[in-house]
């Protein structure tokens, strides 16, 4: 006899609602840098409620970023139907480059974790991942971008571009460098007119 599945109780529920609401506000006042386990004190609950809830910080970001990551692979999906491909290409790493600057200290916390699959913010951000390579594959399809450009390492170089030379910009003044050295010279020509 199959057994139903089993609800969360209603304070567990309370308790993860509270802490993710907690770890927002630290994350956006303190970035990225903020104390994983000053988010159960401010929150006024345990350590071991947090670690239940989320065994490591990363687990705690990723469930903070999800619905942004979720965000970045709907419109890549949107992109990748309307968009010509070297369009879509340009238009996503933008959206893309823009995503962290709101929270302070990100950029280095999304090129740690997508380098390692194994990582709780690499698992989150598979969607927008698998998505990203489609728009890779198209324009390289369509020989606009580099064969040898693996998106995933794409996406975190530029995740690897240096805060303290963005300025008041919301793109990095360097993505343009780093979107024309994947393109091939039909790309280049393509972006131009």
């Amino acid at each position: 006899m199959p057994t139903a599945e089993k609800r969360p109780r209603a304070d567990a529920v309370r308790n993860f609602e509270r802490l993710l609401e907690t770890a927002r506000e630290q994350f956006e006042t303190r970035g990225a840098e903020m104390a994983f386990e000053d988010v159960a004190r401010v929150a006024g609950l345990g350590k071991g409620t947090l670690y239940r809830h989320f065994p490591t910080r990363d687990h705690l970001l990723a469930a903070l970023l999800a619905s942004t990551f979720e965000d970045l692979a709907v419109e890549a999906d949107r992109l990748l139907a309307t968009r010509a491909p070297l369009e879509a290409y340009v238009e996503w790493l933008g959206a893309f480059d823009r995503m962290p600057a709101p929270y302070r200290g990100l950029r280095a916390v999304l090129m740690e974790s997508l380098g390692d699959d194994a990582s709780a913010i690499a698992i989150a951000c598979e969607p927008l991942k698998r998505s990203f390579a489609a728009i890779v594959a198209g324009a390289q399809r369509d020989g606009l971008v580099h064969v040898h450009i693996d998106s995933d390492e794409l996406m975190t170089v530029v995740a690897a571009l240096p805060d303290h030379l963005r300025g008041t910009e919301p793109q990095h003044p360097w993505l343009d460098v780093v979107i024309d050295g994947s393109l091939t010279d039909a790309g280049r020509q393509a972006r131009r007119t």
